[in-house]
């Protein structure tokens, strides 16, 4: 019992952890790459001379092999790509409003139950298929049988061609998002441009500003780090996001910038009282109260 809480316990830790490392997830073979991978590793890994010599159970034996080897590579190849993707609800939020703007929950939800699905149809499949060969009478027969499963198998992937596209093009999206650690203090620094928020950042920070790139924008993230009395503060730049009214955003750059929202941050607003940046402190106040709202219960 102990065993399986611990189990448990590291599990949810693991799935944790997980959220923030998008670019590790494996590239997503669109369906015929997928059918030629596996059939030529079942071709390549499991014996391929049978003579009709050979004793019956001899010749059972090689086919049903064939048959189960190429519904165990299917079962490892599509169980990789449904444990790489995290679940909906293991996202944090500031992640899944970020990916949200692109593609609906729903249909990736969709698009992974019916891998999940795919992969339960081979591995049926190949146990039908198993059993009638441990009747096959003749060579023949055999082959017919082994023939069958892997074009049923075959024509399942096909079917799942949709899904798996999909799933790339979500993969090559989430492996661009900004890697920002959305559970740790952050300060947020915001202004409008050339106030000084870099000097801010240049100076606080140890020299290790990473630029990261955000979601949909031309715009960047500048990530540094910080310490401040012990505690480890992640201090990020927001250029070309928060540095404008935000009644001249279009809906994808609102969403962008919501997502800030769900960050644990406190927020720094920088004003140049010297107007030498180019707007006048009317306008930086302006700007300060529209953006206001944004973060109603942050510091």
């Amino acid at each position: 019992h102990g065993r399986g809480c611990r189990a448990r316990a590291s599990a949810t830790h693991a799935t944790h952890d997980m959220q923030y490392n998008f670019k590790k997830i494996a590239t997503v073979p669109t369906a015929t790459d997928f059918i030629d991978v596996v059939l030529s590793r079942t071709q390549r890994q499991t014996p391929t001379v049978v003579h009709a010599g050979y004793a019956i159970t001899r010749i059972r034996q090689f086919y049903m092999r064939k048959v189960k080897y190429t519904q165990t590579s299917w079962n490892e190849k599509l169980s990789r790509i449904l444990e790489d993707f995290p679940r909906v609800d293991d996202v944090h939020p500031f992640y899944s409003d970020l990916l949200n703007v692109l593609y609906d929950k729903d249909h990736y939800k969709l698009a992974l139950g019916q891998l999940n699905t795919a992969r339960n149809m081979i591995d049926k499949i190949a146990k039908d298929y198993v059993k009638l060969l441990k009747y096959g009478d003749s060579l023949y027969r055999c082959k017919q049988l082994k023939r069958a499963a892997l074009g049923r198998m075959c024509t399942i992937m096909k079917k799942h061609a949709a899904s798996l596209a999909y799933l790339e093009q979500v993969r090559q999206h989430m492996s661009r998002l900004p890697s920002i650690d959305p559970n740790t203090r952050s300060i947020l620094v915001c202004g409008y441009p050339n106030v000084g928020k870099s000097s801010f950042m240049n100076k606080v920070t140890r020299a290790d500003v990473e630029v990261q790139p955000y979601a949909f924008t031309t715009k960047s993230i500048y990530v540094g780090h910080t310490d401040y009395k012990y505690l480890r503060w992640q201090v990020l730049d927001t250029p070309g996001i928060l540095d404008r009214p935000l009644d001249e955003r279009n809906t994808i750059e609102m969403q962008s910038i919501t997502a800030l929202a769900h960050l644990r941050a406190v927020v720094l607003y920088i004003v140049d009282i010297s107007e030498q940046c180019g707007f006048t402190i009317a306008q930086q106040a302006t700007l300060f109260h529209s953006i206001k709202p944004l973060f109603a219960n942050k510091p």
